[in-house]
């Protein structure tokens, strides 16, 4: 007996302590989440535009935040709610900032290697994004100018990103639904809208599933969704907003038959500016058919590469400008285009040289830019099987 009770006294002591472990251990996370989710004084929140940092947190509940600029954020935490904060008025500031309203959410998202406040509107969404950081004005400043560079068609399943984003690279709200959509479309959300089932359905990489419930998006694709279709909303109320007569800006004319015809209507303003006495400058074809990007890409070559040799440099221009090397009218036939986004699209076709009857494909990517689409990039010299040159594009050697 005495034996018996001896055992049932340590397998209750060790219980006891095995509790304890778990129970400690469950505090210790607790805890840590706690801090995780706790704003600090210093800390910095960037927005894409403006860069906020915590000046004071009072009772432990208040977080009072502003910019150099003279930007305020107050926020009040939420009793009860871990991560969950309340915009209220700032001191100085009389007009809520983000264009969101005094008492909407904000919630402070630590997940999947993510730190950021999200500002919800009342149904839920996200419309605005913050991200913790440790860099100064100067740096966001440049991540965001490189942030800016990628594409939206292949930012919004891998950036988190924020409003200054959307609103410099997308210009309408046809593209602004797609992307939304692509975000689905990448797990194989599988569409009821005619439209979505026909564009996603010509591009290699969507599969549509059986089961959309199945889906299960980061929380970086969650935010990322929810921004698109709170900038959808957006920028519907401003059109509803424009005054009687102001006629709303139009859509992209975002079709492959535009993209063609811009590209055969390209060629034909080339061929004519080597006819004896056309009056046509070169340099008048950038303005007309390229993108500011291209443009950019162009002064930096010029700016930084002229000297080295070819081997070492991505791009090469000749002193005369890229239309200096045409050496033959050529003619385009067989144009294939494939719309990457509302404001991207890739061409593949064939040129012909009208002298010789020689042909080469040629790849281009263009952009819609002002009204059109505007050639951003060539993606392979155009060359005959013999080395001589249809159309010497001296600006893009190779990706």
């Amino acid at each position: 007996m005495i034996v018996l009770l001896t055992k049932l006294q340590e397998e209750l002591k060790i219980t006891f302590m095995k509790n304890r472990i778990v129970f400690s251990l469950m505090m210790c996370c607790t805890v840590m989440m706690t801090q995780a989710q706790t704003i600090h004084v210093n800390n910095k929140f960037w927005d894409g535009a403006s860069l906020y940092t915590v000046q004071e947190v009072r009772m432990g509940k208040i977080i009072y935040m502003t910019t150099k600029q003279g930007g305020e954020l107050t926020l009040e935490k939420v009793a009860g709610e871990q991560g969950e904060y309340k915009i209220i008025p700032s001191r100085q500031a009389e007009d809520c900032p983000f264009g969101a309203q005094f008492g909407w959410r904000v919630q402070h998202i630590r997940q999947d290697g993510l730190n950021f406040l999200a500002i919800r509107k009342p149904n839920g969404d996200a419309m605005w994004t913050m991200t913790l950081t440790t860099d100064n004005e100067e740096q966001c400043e440049l991540q965001q100018k490189m942030m800016l560079q990628e594409e939206p068609w292949n930012a919004v399943n891998s950036i988190l990103l924020n409003h200054a984003y959307l609103d410099s690279r997308v210009d309408s709200k046809k593209e602004l639904r797609i992307l939304r959509n692509k975000i689905l479309a990448y797990h194989g959300y599988r569409f009821q809208s005619e439209d979505l089932q026909e564009y996603f359905g010509k591009i290699s990489w969507y599969k549509p599933g059986n089961d959309n419930n199945a889906i299960k998006l980061n929380i970086m694709e969650q935010t990322n969704l929810q921004l698109i279709k709170s900038e959808e909303a957006a920028r519907a109320e401003d059109q509803e907003a424009q005054p009687a007569g102001v006629m709303a800006a139009p859509e992209n004319d975002w079709s492959e038959a535009a993209v063609a015809s811009q590209i055969r209507t390209y060629f034909d303003v080339v061929n004519k500016t080597f006819e004896e006495g056309s009056g046509l400058n070169p340099f008048d074809l950038d303005k007309q058919f390229y993108s500011a990007y291209w443009n950019e890409i162009y002064e930096d070559v010029n700016e930084k590469e002229s000297n080295v040799t070819s081997a070492e440099q991505r791009f090469f221009i000749d002193d005369n400008h890229w239309t200096a090397g045409m050496e033959t009218p050529v003619e385009v036939k067989g144009i294939k285009v494939e719309l990457l986004t509302g404001d991207m699209a890739e061409a593949v076709f064939t040129l012909v040289d009208k002298r010789h009857g020689l042909s080469q494909k040629a790849i281009l990517t263009l952009d819609y830019e002002r009204g059109k689409w505007r050639i951003s990039n060539w993606l392979q010299k155009s060359h005959d099987p013999s080395g001589s040159t249809l159309v010497k594009m001296e600006k893009y050697v190779g990706r």
